[in-house]
């Protein structure tokens, strides 16, 4: 008796279909917030990586187009690059500026020429100090001439997955031509690109 009332209950559990959607449900609501999550992620990532790079190249080339700068013409650079990277963390990012010059005989020759004193480094980035050998790819100087460096570093963190997945340190580089002069003068002494090389 009880073995027939569990097999008529069994059939009609069997070709009951009431709950199947909440079941089918269950099944592609994981699927669906991980496509979610992952759009969000992808988004935010990209929208990151382009204003990290635009910043790169804006400081190069607001640098490259002056005479001379002071620690003070610095700052204020950097205060733009805060308005620049908004609504995004700019805690996350690090700049330096790193002016290169040739050597006056040889062009294969490259060695940072400036002081970092009044070049200071956004965030804690890199600062290689005056006369410090500077590899640039080959041909991009010429004798006696100079470039403006501007290396930049993002820890990017996902908003959402990255106590998960955890971050990713992103680097870009970019590099101009001084506009005015040879050189631009961060030291306020006069000195040629090359006084390294002397």
């Amino acid at each position: 008796m009880r073995l027939a009332a569990l097999g008529q209950a069994a059939g009609r559990f069997r070709l009951d279909v009431r709950g199947m959607a909440a079941v089918e449900f269950a099944f592609i609501v994981p699927i669906l917030l991980l496509m979610m999550i992952g759009t969000f992620e992808i988004t935010r990532a990209i929208s990151i990586d382009r204003k990290f790079s635009i910043v790169t190249t804006m400081v190069a080339d607001l640098v490259a187009r002056e005479e001379k700068l002071t620690k003070d013409d610095i700052t204020a650079i950097y205060d733009v690059v805060e308005n620049a990277m908004a609504p995004y963390d700019v805690n996350a990012l690090t700049l330096s500026i790193i002016p290169v010059a040739a050597a006056p005989e040889d062009a294969s020759k490259t060695a940072v020429y400036a002081a970092d004193t009044n070049r200071p480094s956004y965030n804690g980035g890199a600062a290689p100090a005056v006369c410090d050998d500077y590899l640039l790819p080959t041909g991009l100087v010429g004798q006696n001439q100079s470039v403006i460096v501007v290396e930049g570093g993002y820890k990017f963190m996902p908003l959402i997955v990255g106590y998960v997945m955890g971050g990713s340190n992103w680097s870009k580089k970019a590099i101009s031509v001084p506009r005015k002069r040879a050189c631009v003068d961060f030291d306020q002494n006069g000195k040629p690109c090359g006084a390294c090389f002397e």
